[in-house]
């Protein structure tokens, strides 16, 4: 249990790499286009690994097929495709926020559909790691707090937050039993594409078309290889482990992370909203997890 837990680290790092491509990118791919190619390259990578365990494997496939249905919309096809509309329109400080919310999010969900309550504590370590994200990206102004605007694309990103959040508890709940990780995402992601495809012919937003350039190229490798193949591989793995509302706490390291690859890459400096923000954030994701009895072994879900 307490690996599941710790594993969980490593998706919030390779999402937060997807937000520093995507700001390297936005010019030159629209949203669909980079969901629909993201996702069709990481299924032509996955695909000679998992065709004979989809084929040792195809009775549960064919018995479960409608709950995978529902996970490769909400996780593959709608997901990305969301954020990444909604960040054309908003800055990636509203992205940030909204993110924040999964959490609480997945609690209020689990309650409505699952009748599922979260501990006092781990609802004081949700305040206390959002609180974390609030100072990180209010940067300890309160200027800069009480100026947040809110537009169009913030709706796009309020429906993406609240998507994932469905996503990880239909992954708890409707994952088929016995089926693999690796056929898990593959099956995921193909029939994810598939429903990508036909909303990337319609083009209702009359995107122009990507011209693969090094950049773009070297940018859908990094995404589909680690924030979609490797992340949601992980992610997969642990959420089946794991209780979602704790899980899902771990999206709060996104900011974190973000402001570390922002020092290596984009030449951003430390600040100390980072290091006040960040304390704030692991500690309320500590005590989420009952504190020392995770460290000890004795944490149940």
């Amino acid at each position: 249990m307490r690996f599941a837990y710790l594993v969980l680290i490593i998706p919030p790092l390779l999402w937060a790499g997807n937000y520093v491509v995507g700001r390297a990118i936005v010019d030159e791919i629209a949203p669909i286009s980079l969901a629909f190619w993201r996702w069709l390259l990481a299924a032509m990578i996955l695909l000679p690994f998992i065709i004979k365990p989809m084929w040792q494997q195809r009775q549960i496939i064919q018995n479960h097929f409608g709950a995978l249905i529902l996970l490769s919309l909400t996780g593959i096809t709608a997901f990305n495709t969301l954020a990444y509309i909604g960040l054309q329109t908003t800055t990636v400080t509203n992205g940030g926020l909204f993110n924040s919310l999964i959490p609480l999010l997945i609690i209020i969900l689990s309650r409505a559909f699952f009748n599922i309550s979260a501990t006092w504590q781990q609802l004081l370590g949700i305040i206390i790691s959002f609180t974390g994200v609030v100072l990180i990206l209010s940067q300890l102004s309160l200027e800069k707090l009480t100026h947040l605007s809110f537009n169009r694309g913030d709706i796009w990103m309020l429906i993406a937050c609240l998507d994932w959040a469905f996503y990880s508890l239909l992954l708890k709940h409707y994952r088929p039993p016995h089926i693999t990780n690796l056929v898990l995402l593959g099956i995921t992601i193909i029939l994810g594409c598939a429903m990508l495809y036909p909303l990337y012919l319609w083009n209702p937003w009359n995107e122009v078309l990507p011209v693969f350039n090094r950049d773009i190229i070297l940018a859908l490798s990094y995404v589909a290889i680690f924030a979609s193949l490797l992340a949601f591989f992980i992610w997969n793995y642990a959420m089946a482990k794991v209780d979602a509302h704790i899980g899902g706490q771990f999206v709060h390291l996104l900011p974190i992370f973000g402001a570390i690859l922002g020092m290596i890459f984009l030449g951003e400096t430390l600040q100390v909203y980072h290091i006040l923000g960040g304390s704030l954030i692991a500690m309320g994701i500590f005590m989420s997890l009952n504190g020392f009895s995770f460290l000890l072994g004795h944490h149940t879900s």
